[in-house]
C-alpha cells in the first residue's frame, strides 16, 4: 500500500487525532496503547520492528500495522509521527495527592488538612516516572520526524496543571518539537469547552481532534504526502 501521511503513536488521546485526520482527508495510521501499558514502561523502540510492546495483544496491533504497510518496521523516515505519549497524568497525579499534597499555594492555604509540595519535589517525582518516556521521544525524533502533542488540559484539579507543565518542559528540553493544542485553541482557559469533550469527560472528541489537526497543518508541522 502507499505510505500514509503520518503515524499516530500514543495512548487513548490518539483517537481524537486520528478522527481529525480522517475528517480532513489525511491518510493516518494509528498505534494506540492503554495509558497503563505506557506507564508500566512496556512500550519501547525496536531496531527491526520499530515499536515493541511487552504485551501480546498490543504487540499484535504492531504486527497488523506492519502487514498493512508491507514492511517489517512500522517506522520510516518517510512517515512523520504524531506522538501522544509521555504524559499519562491519571497514573501519577492521584497517587501524588493521596495524602493531601498540594503544589499550588492557594489550594494548600485553603485546606488546613493539606500538605504543601514544592516544585522541586514535584519535578523529582515526575522525572522518576516520565524520564524514560521523554528519552524514548528523543530517540524517536532522531529516527523519524516527530511532533509530540500534549493532551487536552481537562483536569483543573490540584496538581494537574503543574504536572502537565513539568512534562512539557521535559519534552522541550529534550529537543523534541511539542505542540500544545489547548494553549493555541483556548489560551488562558481551564479545561475544554463541553462541545469538545467525549462522553467520559476525560478526552477530546472528534471535533477537538479536527481542530488540532487543522492547526498542525496550518503551522506546517504535518503535511499531506504529495500524490
Amino acid at each position: 500500500m502507499a505510505e500514509p501521511d503520518l503515524l499516530i503513536l500514543g495512548d487513548s488521546h490518539s483517537v481524537a487525532l486520528k478522527a481529525g485526520c480522517d475528517a480532513l482527508g489525511l491518510r493516518a495510521e494509528m498505534l494506540s496503547f492503554s495509558g497503563n501499558i505506557w506507564h508500566q514502561g512496556l512500550v519501547s523502540l525496536h531496531r527491526n520492528r520499530g515499536i515493541f510492546v511487552r504485551n501480546r495483544a498490543f504487540q499484535q496491533r504492531v504486527a497488523e500495522l506492519a502487514a498493512r504497510l508491507g514492511r517489517g518496521n512500522v517506522l520510516s523516515p518517510e512517515v512523520p509521527v504524531l506522538a501522544s505519549f509521555g504524559f499519562h497524568l491519571g497514573r501519577i497525579v492521584p497517587p501524588f495527592g493521596y495524602n493531601g499534597h498540594r503544589t499550588d499555594a492557594a489550594g494548600f492555604l485553603a485546606d488546613e488538612t493539606s500538605q504543601f509540595a514544592s516544585r522541586a519535589l514535584a519535578e523529582a517525582y515526575v522525572r522518576h516516572f516520565r524520564q524514560g518516556h521523554v528519552r524514548m521521544l528523543r530517540r524517536l525524533s532522531e529516527m523519524v520526524p516527530t511532533v509530540a502533542v500534549a493532551p487536552p488540559d481537562i483536569f483543573g484539579a490540584a496538581n494537574y496543571p503543574l504536572f502537565i507543565t513539568i512534562v512539557k518542559e521535559m519534552i522541550r528540553a529534550a529537543g523534541v518539537p511539542l505542540f500544545d493544542p489547548c494553549a493555541e485553541l483556548f489560551p488562558g482557559q481551564a479545561g475544554l469547552p463541553g462541545e469538545f469533550l467525549t462522553e467520559d469527560g476525560v478526552h477530546g472528541n472528534a471535533a477537538y481532534g479536527e481542530r488540532v489537526i487543522s492547526l498542525l497543518l496550518d503551522r506546517g508541522l504535518i503535511a499531506r504526502r504529495a500524490a
